[in-house]
């Protein structure tokens, strides 16, 4: 029988609201600037299709701050997709959960190499953990994945697990999974 889990987190806030609202602001000054600058030189119509653009690029822009991400656990195959304005999506990642070298809770302390790839994709739920997953992965070589998996994710994630990465698993989160 297949195993299944799908998770949507959305992206954890780092300023990005700020940068929105900034990008926007910017595509709406700059579009009014447009228009009257058109009109100050006699070319209403070219400064109105500027500004139009303008805003209509701020608006555009200021969407690519809306940021979810979508963890799919499919047969010990961990998949990570980026969405983006709920209308874009983009693939970071599969990886074969059995390849996890390194799995566990993530501390601030923990000290990552320059030659690893960190690979962020940390929701802004509280409730649940920050994880930590280090593997080899074809492309990205040396990696560290950074996650914040629900107890169902992880649940689907524990029996693909090496034997002493699924001890530890077991060990935090016992009374859960």
């Amino acid at each position: 029988m297949d195993s299944y889990a799908e998770q949507i987190v959305k992206k954890a806030d780092d300023g990005d609201k700020g940068k929105s609202i900034g990008v926007m602001v910017g595509g709406v000054v700059l579009g009014i600037a447009c228009i009257y600058l058109g009109t100050l030189l006699r070319q209403a119509f070219i400064g109105l299709l500027l500004g139009i653009g303008s805003l209509y690029g701020g608006l555009y822009l200021s969407s690519n701050y809306d940021v979810e991400y979508e963890y799919l656990v499919v047969n010990g195959e961990f998949d990570i997709d980026k969405i983006m304005a709920k209308k874009r999506r983009k693939h970071m990642l599969t990886v074969s959960v059995s390849s996890f070298e390194n799995f566990g809770v993530y501390t601030d302390d923990m000290s990552t190499g320059s030659d690893i790839t960190t690979i962020s994709a940390v929701g802004s739920d509280k409730a649940n953990e920050i994880y930590y997953a280090d593997f080899t992965h074809e492309t990205h070589g040396k990696s560290r994945l950074l996650f914040t998996p629900s107890n169902k994710i992880l649940r689907e994630i524990k029996p693909y697990l090496k034997g002493q990465l699924k001890q530890v698993l077991m060990d935090l989160k016992a009374e859960e999974i």
